[in-house]
């Protein structure tokens, strides 16, 4: 009789076949796991594989020379070495696979109970490189896969032990697109809803025709006009952030790399995308504005002349139209005249910048400007110059909002009473023209004190003469 049979309990006497054998050992596998004791389990493995040997040589032909060994010595057997099937025995590849197409078709426990039953899983020796196989199966085709799914491969072969041959931040990588394809995938649509409610404070319909458009290659002149609806912009980066897509700029799985990549530059400020976006819009409302000032100008045609007879009744159509078309515009570039200088006066020091030395007295220069065209009004105008102390008061808000920013990025962060201490001098420095000016000049200086080392006034490298 073999050892292995006595150790699984079916050396009675009675008649035994493999399927016997399989039902002994898938008991005794119910008390001995694998990762609750290990050398237990390899003992009980060793006398699987001995009592299906000696099954299969008894149906093949004479017994094993097991069958005479003593019992002193079957008892012994458990000790030594236990027998293992050598490495060639498994075909590491095809389990990988095979475990890999299942895991993309089931739920997370009839994973876990499937792994529990297959038999090239119960080698210690074998498990390692069946989890390799299985990572690589999987990595070639980024299937969706739920976290619980993920989850359970992860615990069964161990993958996020960092003592083992596996890199932490390819795997990383890994389950980021599994997780990506599995938001998109109908099962996670609920999951990716739910993602977006937390990053945006709105909803995501499941036929979104946003998801349908970062499916599809798209011209670049239709992904311009879908800029011109505010909400769409909204929903397209909203769908990227709820999908994690800013932590690697990786184009997740079942998206159209050209949209992902619009929209990834359509995030960035200063892309030309993002311009000739804006341009488009400013376009279209600088056209239906102009449409607006024609239909006013032809309901009253024919003009009358002005007062003082300066303009003819057709040069105040002209004028009226041009004033009405370029007035949208005009407030574009202005804007994006703005956001550029605050983007160059809060570059960090040790970045190379264009201008490093006019950037430094950009606000001074700014407070003088202001200081002289007060001086010419109130020299050259009779009586208040209110135009001129209207537009006083644009450009110190101007001037005040560029040296907040500049000393914000520079100088911060600052404790919220001393945010909210600038923030109401900011407001009282606006009803007045004196006082605005004292304070982007005090906010600048308090700038350059901090960076008094470390002041660039050329992008030239001064030369070491140590080195």
């Amino acid at each position: 009789m073999s050892w292995g049979l006595t150790w699984l309990g079916l050396d009675d006497g009675t008649p035994v076949d493999v399927r016997a054998v399989k039902r002994a050992y898938a008991q005794r596998l119910r008390v001995t796991r694998p990762d609750d004791d290990p050398e237990a389990f390899q003992h009980l493995h060793a006398a699987y594989q001995d009592a299906l040997a000696w099954v299969q040589a008894q149906d093949d032909g004479p017994p094993p020379p097991g069958r005479g060994v003593p019992a002193r010595a079957r008892a012994d057997a458990p000790a030594a070495a236990p027998a293992r099937p050598s490495a060639s025995a498994v075909d590491v590849d095809a389990v990988g696979s095979r475990i890999a197409a299942f895991a993309r078709e089931h739920d997370a426990a009839t994973l876990e109970a499937w792994l529990q039953q297959q038999p090239e899983l119960w080698s210690l020796g074998d498990k390692p490189a069946i989890g390799e196989a299985v990572l690589q199966a999987l990595q070639a085709g980024d299937p969706p896969l739920p976290p619980p799914v993920v989850a359970c491969l992860t615990a069964c072969f161990a993958w996020d032990d960092l003592r083992g041959d596996i890199d932490r931040w390819d795997l990383e990588a890994a389950v980021r697109r599994w997780h990506q394809a599995w938001l998109l995938s109908p099962q996670g649509a609920a999951s990716l809803a739910q993602r977006y409610l937390d990053v945006t404070d709105s909803l995501l319909l499941p036929d979104s025709s946003v998801l349908r458009s970062l499916r599809q290659d798209r011209p670049l002149w239709r992904n311009l006009l879908t800029t011109l609806v505010p909400p769409r912009v909204n929903e397209a980066i909203g769908v990227l952030r709820a999908l994690d897509f800013w932590t690697t700029r990786e184009t997740p799985p079942g998206l159209a790399p050209a949209q992902v990549a619009f929209w990834a530059r359509f995030g960035n400020e200063g892309d030309r995308i993002h311009l000739l976006s804006g341009a488009l819009r400013a376009g279209t409302l600088a056209a239906f504005c102009g449409l607006v000032c024609l239909w006013g100008v032809l309901g009253s045609w024919p003009l009358p002349p002005t007062g003082d007879g300066q303009f003819s009744g057709t040069q105040r159509a002209i004028l009226i139209m041009l004033i009405g078309t370029l007035f949208v515009p005009t407030l574009w570039l202005s804007g994006v005249a703005l956001r550029a200088l605050v983007r160059w006066q809060r570059a960090p020091e040790q970045m190379p910048t264009a201008l490093p030395g006019l950037r430094i007295l950009t606000i001074p220069l700014l407070v003088a400007s202001a200081m002289g065209s007060l001086w010419l009004a109130l020299r050259l105008t009779p009586g208040i110059p209110v135009a001129a102390l209207a537009g006083l008061l644009v450009a110190n808000a101007i001037i005040l909002h560029v040296a907040w920013q500049r000393l914000l990025a520079r100088c911060g962060p600052f404790t919220p009473n001393a945010d909210e201490f600038r923030g109401l001098w900011r407001v009282l420095a606006l009803l007045t023209i004196v006082p605005a000016w004292g304070m982007a000049l005090v906010w600048w200086a308090q700038d350059l004190h901090q960076h008094r080392d470390r002041l660039r006034w050329s992008n030239r490298t001064a030369h070491d003469p140590r080195s």
